[in-house]
């Protein structure tokens, strides 16, 4: 009986040690792995901003549409400039600017360009050259990104297939301009819903709660409400 008796004080004592452990390291646990997948999370709504910014200098609009988001990275071009030669101090004290030197210079006229000291007379050239030069959108958004993939840009990683939320609309500033903006967001039940509900539950309500308007309980980058300049509710 003694044997049985202690016995069970020994697995009182494992199983009672197993749970101190384990109220300990659940919650270390669940943030090491949120904070894994919400950095995932914002890497793709920031794509999709560096995408929508480059669409709207295009289009003059943002769009609602993944398809044509992903078809502009894929097919689109985007200009770049192309830089050469800069304005002397010289000439920056006598009032020269580069506007004014890019007027001179792209008016073709090389007497007038060599009267203005604009002329680079060792490559026989004028002093500057700005070139606006198109090139694959994809290229010049996500550089040196070699496993970057347009299509998965509307999914949510970690959300087994689901795919962002994204909207557009306009909106009348206080000196009565209106502005376009976008927003994309995705709820943490989206790609966190397989970790501790307990604690994914106060994570959310712990948003909830906050005062003001940043309270929405997942990640989201623009806003349909105001114009905050695409920024994330992460940053």
């Amino acid at each position: 009986m003694k044997f049985v008796m202690r016995a069970i004080l020994i697995i009182a004592i494992l199983l009672l040690g197993f749970l101190s452990w384990k109220s300990i390291q659940g919650p270390i646990e669940f943030q090491k792995e949120s904070d894994k997948r919400d950095k995932a999370v914002i890497q793709r709504l920031v794509d999709i901003r560096t995408a929508q910014v480059a669409f709207r200098d295009k289009f003059k609009n943002y769009t609602a549409s993944f398809d044509s988001l992903i078809n502009f990275i894929k097919t689109g071009r985007v200009a770049t400039l192309s830089r050469y030669g800069d304005l002397t101090e010289a000439q920056l004290e006598a009032g020269m600017t580069e506007e004014k030197a890019m007027r001179i210079i792209r008016g073709g006229n090389e007497s007038a360009i060599k009267a203005a000291g604009l002329w680079d007379s060792e490559n026989n050239r004028p002093q500057l050259m700005r070139d606006s030069i198109f090139s694959p959108a994809i290229e010049v958004l996500y550089p040196n990104r070699t496993n970057f993939s347009a299509d998965s840009l509307k999914f949510v990683p970690y959300g087994h297939g689901a795919t962002f939320q994204m909207a557009t609309d306009t909106l009348a500033t206080a000196s009565g301009y209106t502005v376009n903006v976008f927003e994309a967001k995705t709820p943490y039940t989206t790609y966190l819903s397989d970790l501790n509900k307990k604690l994914l539950g106060q994570r959310i309500q712990e948003v909830l709660d906050r005062p003001g308007e940043n309270n929405y309980p997942g990640m989201k980058v623009g806003s349909l409400t105001s114009a905050n300049n695409n920024a994330g509710n992460w940053e």
